[in-house]
């Protein structure tokens, strides 16, 4: 279980950076969007590209955040039926469900990159008042998917190993 903590907390190191990324990602938005309203306002000369570049990220805002939300147990958790569970099952229960989360998300995963590769294979581009390709944005939304399944993997391992989830309730999970 040692190993499996360790590659979490590597996995972890990983996913702070797309954290960084994304929080980067954020503050250039905000700084566009109110750039481009104060100059429509002030000036009647909004900014070029405003609306198609906040369209192109806002994906990347969300899906390179996923994997981060459920390492550190952000994600919304309904424990109706499961907290009334033996602990054996409860655990045998959240390890189904995190081997559950991984199977769909490894499944959108491939999904999107046939998805950015044909998007890149074909040279889809964003038309408006700037253009720009879209095979990244369509690859940033595959790439996120793909460590949400990651993350999904490693918390099954380490709760089908005794470890506890940073969400799990202390009489949840033991």
């Amino acid at each position: 279980m040692e190993y499996t903590m360790k590659l979490r907390a590597a996995f972890g190191r990983v996913l702070n950076l797309c954290g960084l990324l994304v929080s980067i990602t954020l503050m250039a938005v905000m700084v566009l969007v109110v750039a481009n309203a104060l100059l429509r306002y002030l000036f009647n000369t909004p900014v070029a590209g405003t609306l198609e570049l906040t369209e192109g990220a806002l994906p990347v805002i969300v899906f390179l955040s996923l994997a981060m939300t459920q390492y550190e147990g952000g994600h919304i958790k309904v424990v109706l039926l499961t907290r009334t569970l033996p602990q054996g099952l409860r655990r045998a229960a959240v390890v189904l469900a995190m081997l559950a989360g991984a199977g769909l998300f490894a499944w959108a995963t491939y999904a999107g990159w046939k998805l950015a590769a044909k998007s890149f294979a074909i040279g889809e581009i964003e038309r408006g008042s700037i253009r720009y390709p879209l095979w990244p944005v369509k690859g940033a939304i595959a790439f996120g998917m793909a460590l949400l399944t990651i993350q999904f993997l490693i918390d099954a391992v380490l709760a089908a190993l005794g470890g506890a989830l940073p969400d799990a309730e202390p009489e949840e999970i033991e």
